[in-house]
């Protein structure tokens, strides 16, 4: 009965990151990446009991003893919590190839006001000419309430997106001349 409930949870969660995503991406994602879109959009920024949280963690692949206290997932007591770009520091982002962090390291960039940082990491991980890495900051955005200081970050970053990209294209297309 466990394996079915697993397998059922799986399907149920997959749907969900389908239709959060507009279907077509959430094969690119990473558990990290669909565990940290399904947080905000079921719990937004708030803490959440341990075992609620294990299985959203489970739901998308992911043990949750086993990331917490490392990355984006803090554990607080009994409770888990899922920290946001303006609660972390470049330090912590900046060796990582996870999308999420990836994304929370162009933020905390983009509130440093550190545009040509931003494309530097945007060329070097490839990130900045895939449209998944922008729907995925839309969504996550989608889900948070106007209050919210990641949303603001994700609105300013997104508003630019469009420049943003065009010379990502234009770094990209020079590096190869000089090769």
């Amino acid at each position: 009965a466990d394996m079915l409930l697993n397998y059922v949870r799986e399907i149920v969660t997959d749907y969900a990151v389908k239709q959060i995503l507009h279907n077509g991406i959430a094969a690119e994602l990473s558990p990290l990446t669909r565990f940290y879109i399904l947080w905000r959009w079921t719990y937004g920024e708030a803490k959440v009991h341990f075992d609620d949280a294990r299985k959203l963690a489970q739901s998308t692949g992911i043990n949750l003893e086993r990331e917490w206290n490392r990355g984006f997932i803090k554990k607080e007591k009994e409770f888990i919590r899922v920290l946001g770009p303006q609660d972390r520091n470049l330090g912590e982002v900046e060796g990582s190839s996870e999308l999420i962090d990836i994304l929370h390291r162009v933020l905390i960039l983009w509130k440093l006001g550190r545009r040509e940082e931003i494309k530097e990491v945007l060329v070097d991980t490839g990130l900045g000419k895939k449209e998944s890495f922008y729907r995925v900051a839309q969504t996550i955005s989608e889900t948070l309430t106007e209050e919210s200081k990641e949303k603001k970050l994700l609105d300013g970053f997104l508003t630019g997106r469009e420049i943003l990209k065009e010379e990502v294209k234009a770094t990209t297309k020079q590096g190869r001349l000089f090769e």
